[in-house]
């Protein structure tokens, strides 16, 4: 018997609405979703191949533990006991900083990390890792100055944008914004509208771009200065703009005084003058955007380049507009704010590394595991991620896992990461529970899609990752014994079960921070579903922005709000506009006088220091690694460590060193030849495909290769020739500039 089922894809962070055509328990067919409004029917092949994640030939199936070098399978009672005592064990000879968490949550759901933070907090401990730091630090650390909270990050509002700027960003294949593709072809067809890129390379999206800027690698930081000094030079700063809604200008501003623009786009990001010129007129007097991505947050000088892309803006006028940088109308932000300059911040032992969105760079985690201090990280829980495979330094990665003393996978597959840990549990699916994500950028609009089962569970034994880590809290002790009112009000409905729980809380205050922990025991036995019961808690912890936005979409404004959306989430399976919010987008900042504060004193001197005559210096390549390996090209066919089955790509999926032919002539290869690829951390040998999307002095390989499947390895782990080490102030790896060199194999 056939059935359509709607949901959504968990490939990247867009969320795409799917219909998905099931017979006998599996997915047979898939098609974008014409109900979903975000997507409206568009998704790329790697949606279109999402059965492939969800039969995999190396689902996990039961629990296991590695004995003498081997995983065994063992039951979940002696599974949890055994990780309980090890927990208690560790943190009580070493304390709460030996023990950590990583991910918490992928692409396609995040509730797991509600209950994840709880147990991590109930142990004593703050040392969360995840992919937010594996690329963004810089960027939202930025944020966290000029809006007033690090969560509260902003987006480029591309769709009702006339001129949109790709800087460092190949939309054609990575997406990150809606219906790229078709955003791409209607600006192309469109005489009135503008598509700029800023990328070294004529990738994909700069060949359908009207004006493509190929500027040198590393250079953005000069770029950024120039077109403000440009700004200023004629005038076109948004004067009116700046007065009533920015702090710090004047502060700011002499930081740029007496830079030679021209000097700066002509000898150091060897760009034609005038053409940048006329692209810097098209952001400061135009409906412009500027979406930036990994081009400038792994490469040189991402803090500085981040903060001048938010000062661009400031000074045009072009935040909190339509057509411009927005900020969200978010159900709950993208992290919790952590303020390194609070003294209660946690830093890490080894580095006194601060987190950012209450997450600590992946890059270090390595390092601070082998070291001698009494301090060091001893224990992992890692859950909805691949550090083996998606983190930078493969080895070091290996040699840390190996140095903990307890290491817990909870996976839906036998990824990398599991096969190094001690434990695995086995998790539930994305298409086999409910889950949500909250990476969804508009504003007014809120829209809200929670993804539900299309599937059976493959095994009884697989479990949502959010009820494991609870068995995990329960069996630890960090749950208070609870009143049989409580698990009995589910039954009545939500609005009775959140009476009684605020009446709980109210005579029990002590167990208010482990609230969520409460829900998902009690709520979640009623749900038959800890994710469910986490999606209630956070609409009954959302904001009173959002409240007031889901009263004006028509929700009562009373205690029953949160059941009737709830039930009209359930009912909404495609998704659905959840709260309309009120006010103009600068009432989303979190400063005390809803004002830009773009005054961020510590960025000062690297902007001064970002001389030419230092940026020439700096941009020399040593001379035993006289290239720029780009760690990580997005390519049509992967995607990340989620689709793991070969198959999905069949005779698409080779793995090749994209060179550029004046490089190719220079090193006397052609065409197909293996050539071996040196960094100071790793070598590997890949074939050469010589192209004319590859900048000079640049090669790429794609990332997410190097999977086993099936016990065989599959192209080439790209991260095994990056080092920890290559990474900048905050721990954010530098993928877009690791220095290496290229030799022919005889």
């Amino acid at each position: 018997m056939e059935t359509w089922k709607k949901a959504s894809c968990v490939l990247c962070g867009l969320n795409c609405g799917l219909e998905m055509k099931i017979e006998d328990n599996r997915i047979v067919k898939v098609r974008g979703d014409k109900s979903n409004l975000r997507s409206q029917g568009y998704c790329c092949r790697k949606g279109l191949n999402i059965a492939h994640y969800q039969h995999n030939a190396d689902r996990l199936l039961y629990p296991m533990k590695k004995i003498n070098g081997k995983h065994e399978r063992i039951s979940w009672d002696q599974a949890i006991s055994e990780i309980s005592d090890r927990l208690l064990a560790i943190k009580q000879e070493h304390g709460p900083k030996a023990i950590s968490y990583m991910g918490g949550g992928g692409l396609g759901g995040q509730m797991e990390v509600g209950v994840g933070l709880r147990l991590l907090g109930a142990m004593g401990s703050r040392y969360f890792y995840s992919s937010l730091a594996q690329e963004f630090s810089n960027s939202y650390w930025v944020e966290g100055r000029v809006c007033g909270r690090q969560g509260m990050v902003s987006g480029s509002d591309v769709h009702n944008a006339d001129t949109v700027v790709a800087w460092g960003w190949n939309g054609w294949l990575s997406h990150q914004e809606p219906r790229t593709r078709e955003l791409i072809k209607e600006l192309r067809g469109d005489p009135e509208r503008k598509l700029i890129v800023i990328d070294p390379r004529r990738s994909e999206t700069a060949e359908r771009s009207d004006i493509h800027l190929p500027i040198r690698p590393g250079t953005d930081a000069m770029l950024l200065k120039a077109m403000i000094r440009i700004i200023l030079d004629n005038g076109w700063q948004d004067n009116a703009f700046i007065e009533a809604h920015v702090n710090g200008w004047e502060d700011v501003q002499p930081l740029f005084d007496g830079f030679d623009a021209r000097r700066a786009v002509e000898e150091v990001c060897r760009l034609d003058y005038d053409t940048v010129v006329e692209v810097t007129r098209l952001i400061a007097q135009t409906k412009s955007c500027i979406h930036q991505d990994l081009g400038i947050y792994m490469n040189r000088n991402s803090s500085i380049n981040a903060y001048m892309l938010h000062i661009l803006r400031a000074i045009c006028g072009r935040f909190c507009v339509e057509g411009g940088q927005i900020y969200p109308a978010f159900l709950y932000p993208m992290g919790s704010h952590s303020d390194e300059r609070d003294p209660k911040t946690w830093r890490t032992v080894k580095h006194d590394m601060f987190p950012v969105c209450g997450v600590f760079p992946p890059s270090m985690f390595p390092e601070e595991v082998l070291h001698d201090h009494p301090q060091r990280l001893r224990a992992l829980i890692v859950s909805a991620c691949n550090p083996l495979r998606s983190y930078p330094d493969t080895k070091a990665y290996e040699e840390a896992f190996e140095a903990l003393e307890l290491s817990v996978s909870l996976e839906v597959v036998y990824n990398e990461t599991a096969r190094a840990c001690e434990y695995v549990l086995p998790c539930l699916s994305y298409m086999e529970s409910y889950d949500c994500t909250c990476m969804t950028f508009s504003y007014p609009d809120c829209f809200f899609q929670l993804r539900q089962p299309v599937v059976e569970p493959i095994s009884d034994e697989c479990k949502e990752g959010a009820a494991i880590l609870l068995e995990i809290a329960k069996t630890m002790g960090y749950l208070p014994e609870l009143p049989e009112s409580l698990y009995e009000a589910g039954k009545k409905g939500i609005t009775a079960y959140l009476g009684v729980l605020n009446g709980f809380v109210k005579e029990n205050p002590q167990y208010a921070r482990m609230v969520p922990l409460i829900m998902a025991e009690t709520l979640g036995r009623t749900l038959g579903s800890v994710n469910q019961a986490m999606l209630v808690g956070l609409l009954a912890s959302s904001s009173k922005e959002f409240k007031a936005g889901a009263v004006a979409m028509g929700y009562p404004a009373d205690f029953t709000m949160i059941e009737t959306m709830f039930k009209d989430i359930l009912a909404h399976p495609q998704g659905m506009i959840l709260a309309k919010f009120q006010g103009d987008n600068f009432s989303m900042l979190k400063t005390e006088d809803k004002k830009l504060a773009i005054k961020i004193e510590e960025l000062y001197e690297p902007i001064r220091a970002a001389t030419i005559d230092n940026e020439l210096a700096n941009l020399k390549m040593p001379d035993d690694f006289p290239l720029i390996l780009h760690s990580g090209l997005h390519v049509e066919t992967n995607i990340n460590t989620t689709l793991r089955n070969p198959e999905w790509n069949k005779t698409r999926g080779r793995t090749t060193l994209l060179v550029h032919e004046t490089d190719a002539i220079g090193l006397e290869v052609g065409d197909g030849e293996l050539v071996r690829v040196i960094t100071a951390a790793s070598t590997v040998e890949i074939p050469v495909e010589i192209s004319p999307r590859a900048a000079i002095g640049c090669v790429y390989i794609p990332h997410g290769g190097g999977l086993i499947y099936q016990g065989k390895k599959y192209g080439v782990n790209v991260n095994e020739l990056v080092k920890t080490t290559d990474r900048d102030e905050m721990g954010t790896p530098m993928h877009r500039r690791i220095p290496c060199r290229v030799e022919k194999i005889a």
